[in-house]
């Protein structure tokens, strides 16, 4: 008798753990199939790499904020606000150097398709300096993080139009944090 006992305490405890680890998958599936990673994460994994080596005679660039007679360039962000510095701002010269193909041969296209794409670039940049404070921006990589950041939204901005990776590098020209 006591071994039908046992028998039957051991095969209940079986069930209840058959039974949780049930819940326990289902509750993975479905949990997991609503986390979606960010689409900018995405977009930056799917890119293709830099195809070629660009030597500098190759290189073109562009102002962001240069007026039609290509003076100035500057443009005025704010930045988010922090406990030490409620209304602080960044004064910025975004210049973007991309690929012009082998001996320039792409040059006039592609620039004209940055010259397409200036207005979310510049929403770009507008982005992410109204996400970093003060304090985020003094820091000694700052500069770096975002030459980084913006590079890589600028080439998933280009992305949509032409599969490759045309942006070298961001380069800023000027940078005062007040």
């Amino acid at each position: 008798m006591q071994g039908k006992s046992l028998y039957a305490v051991l095969l209940s405890i079986i069930a209840v753990l058959a039974l949780a680890l049930a819940v326990m998958v289902i509750f993975l599936f479905t949990t997991y199939n609503r986390i979606s990673p960010s689409q900018e994460a995405n977009n930056a994994k799917d890119l293709p790499q830099q195809t070629r080596e660009v030597p500098p005679d190759e290189e073109a660039r562009i102002n962001l904020y240069a007026g039609e007679d290509g003076a100035g360039g500057d443009a005025i962000f704010n930045l988010k606000a922090s406990p030490a510095h409620q209304n602080s701002f960044l004064k910025a010269s975004v210049t973007i150097v991309f690929d012009a193909g082998e001996k320039k041969k792409h040059l006039e296209t592609r620039t004209n398709l940055m010259k397409d794409c200036v207005g979310e670039f510049k929403e770009a940049c507008i982005e992410y300096f109204r996400s970093q404070t003060f304090e985020q921006l003094s820091e000694d990589a700052a500069m770096e993080k975002a030459r980084d950041a913006l590079k890589d939204k600028f080439n998933s901005i280009i992305s949509k139009r032409i599969d490759e990776r045309i942006i070298i590098r961001v380069v800023f020209e000027g940078w005062i944090i007040q």
